[in-house]
């Protein structure tokens, strides 16, 4: 697989990391939520591939073989990620909810401790992601979940936040890098 399709692959797992579809107008998030999303929601990613792909990837693969390593590994990143991960994902839910939504609902989310919130969150991202992802692409997920598992999860974080800023899906707008 070449690297234009690798990081277009690659990119695409980053924007699909997106459980909800957003319109167009939404506040972007930073390259920093969109990576802390990534991070948080690897745990429930794989989760998301085990269930959408159960049958079409061989029980010698990455995800049977390493799957579980890979979620212990992601797990207590997941702690340090929330902060930023969750305000990215009000800003996604805030452009998502319709007007006569967005005050009491999203405020009740606000309101309600992490340790209830991300549960929640948690079964969307799998409930969303495995609807989406097609089984004719079950072992060129995995193949790619294999080439990002060994990096390391603050990389991972940065990388993916700054690949879905170069792919910003119209779903998932990344507000453009400040200038340095």
């Amino acid at each position: 697989m070449g690297w234009t399709k690798a990081l277009t692959m690659l990119g695409a797992a980053a924007a699909a990391l997106q459980p909800v579809a957003v319109s167009a107008q939404q506040a972007c998030v930073t390259e920093e939520e969109a990576g802390a999303i990534a991070i948080y929601s690897v745990p429930s990613l794989v989760q998301a591939v085990r269930l959408r792909c159960d049958g079409q990837l061989s029980p010698n693969g990455f995800l049977a073989r390493s799957g579980n390593d890979l979620i212990n590994r992601y797990g207590p990143v997941q702690s340090q990620a929330w902060p930023e991960a969750k305000s990215g994902l009000i800003k996604v839910l805030t452009s998502k909810a319709g007007a006569a939504q967005r005050p009491g609902n999203l405020e009740m989310i606000r309101s309600l401790p992490d340790d209830a919130v991300r549960p929640l969150i948690d079964a969307l991202i799998v409930q969303e992601t495995s609807a989406k992802i097609p089984t004719g692409h079950c072992g060129q997920v995995e193949r790619v979940i294999q080439y990002v598992a060994p990096i390391d999860p603050q990389t991972a974080s940065g990388l993916l936040g700054a690949i879905a800023g170069l792919v910003n899906h119209r779903e998932f707008p990344v507000c453009r890098p400040r200038s340095s």
